[in-house]
């Protein structure tokens, strides 16, 4: 702040993040959402199923990840964080977080978040513990075509930048693979858990 904006009590400006951290399992892996991100994720998939004498499966998994990619793009996505070392008695962990820009759409912040959100059953407000706040709501999405039979829980975390009156910020969703609440049953809520504690780890980047 400039001598000139003090003597006339201008509010300072808060300095604008240049990118972030989030903390992931060590059994996690970070991939950006552009073709270099997806061959790795498609080059590590191969060497999996090679591995285990499954190359047949390859094929399919392929697929999944192109498609995949492709809704990330079409919602602007900037990274994808998703178990990569699947544990020998329980498997991959059924989940990834997306990471994308929010930009407002005119309203204030909070507005924007619930005109966007499209829920019934409300958002939360949480507190960030560096002065600002997180909005978070879940919602549950059917799958179409190859994909009828699963469901997807989704918990979208939307954290604004800093300053009093903020018109962009970063969405974070965690994506929760599962047969139905009832079947899902404790792991589900688990899932749902590791999802908060991940995103609580957030932290902006200013360098």
């Amino acid at each position: 702040m400039s001598l000139r904006d003090e003597l006339i009590g201008a509010k300072p400006v808060a300095p604008e993040p240049r990118g972030y951290t989030l903390l992931v399992p060590p059994d996690w892996g970070r991939f950006g959402a552009d073709d270099a991100g997806r061959d790795e994720l498609l080059a590590l998939l191969r060497a999996r199923f090679q591995a285990v004498g499954r190359p047949d499966l390859y094929g399919q998994m392929h697929a999944s990840v192109t498609q995949q990619w492709q809704r990330m793009r079409q919602r602007g996505g900037l990274e994808l964080f998703m178990p990569v070392q699947p544990h020998a008695a329980e498997g991959s962990t059924p989940m990834s977080i997306l990471t994308a820009p929010w930009i407002t759409q005119g309203s204030s912040f909070a507005d924007d978040v619930a005109q966007r959100a499209h829920v019934a059953n409300g958002i939360e407000t949480l507190d960030s513990g560096d002065g600002s706040v997180v909005f978070r709501w879940e919602s549950e999405r059917r799958g179409s075509d190859d994909f009828a039979g699963v469901i997807t829980r989704e918990i979208s975390y939307v954290r604004p930048f800093p300053g009093e009156d903020p018109r962009r910020g970063i969405l974070i969703m965690a994506s929760i693979v599962h047969p139905g609440e009832e079947e899902a049953g404790a792991a589900l809520t688990a899932f749902t858990a590791l999802a908060d504690s991940i995103v609580s780890t957030f932290v902006w980047r200013y360098a």
